[in-house]
């Protein structure tokens, strides 16, 4: 397996980097990307979305890993520093925690129209939360084929961190089937929940 260390860098390094491994990986060959700066994780996490790259990501502790799938092609003539900045200016100090894949008690029907008008509204909403984490049932959201993923995906894009339950994704055997955020662990959880002005669970 290839790997770019990129702990340390800034960007527009860490894209740099991740551009120049891909067009030198073998055929078969997997790349990981280490980094500790989430602003250029996002920032790479952009840059592989923008061009169709199949990756997964993992945090643990101070350290975020990308695992490329599938490799692509980042033409010769892209600027890897369009990437390099993210629109925060709307981001709140919130984190809303997603804990079941419906929202309130009652009809259960009517608990999943809830969720998905929520999580659609979230990218045009003025104050956005600064993370989104996902637990027990909620890790569905989060999944390739949740009908609210590419929802997700834009508001990822927005600058939102996305923190989903590793610990829920194996007991539902899903790591496999994730579709946007990084598979985080209860320390993690628990830092952002307790860092945050508030907490919003849905």
């Amino acid at each position: 397996m290839k790997t770019v260390d990129a702990r340390g860098k800034l960007c527009p390094v860490p894209l740099i980097m991740t551009k120049k491994a891909l067009a030198e990986l073998a055929e078969n060959e997997s790349l990981q990307i280490l980094l500790n700066n989430e602003t250029s994780f996002q920032n790479v996490v952009r840059l592989l979305k923008e061009h169709k790259i199949e990756f997964a990501t993992e945090k643990q502790d101070d350290i975020f890993t990308i695992f490329v799938r599938k490799a692509g092609i980042i033409p010769e003539e892209t600027n890897v520093e369009d990437f390099c900045s993210i629109d925060s200016t709307k981001l709140s100090d919130y984190v809303l925690t997603v804990k079941r894949n419906r929202m309130g008690d009652g009809a259960e029907e009517l608990g999943e129209i809830l969720i998905k008008a929520c999580i659609n509204t979230l990218p045009d909403i003025d104050l956005k939360p600064k993370k989104i984490i996902f637990l027990n049932s909620g890790i569905f959201l989060a999944l390739k084929d949740s009908p609210v993923i590419e929802s997700l995906r834009k508001i990822e894009n927005m600058g939102v961190t996305i923190l989903v339950c590793g610990t829920c994704l194996d007991y539902y055997n899903k790591k496999g089937e994730l579709g946007v955020g990084i598979v985080s662990n209860m320390y993690d959880i628990l830092d952002s929940m307790t860092k945050a002005s508030k907490v919003i669970f849905a």
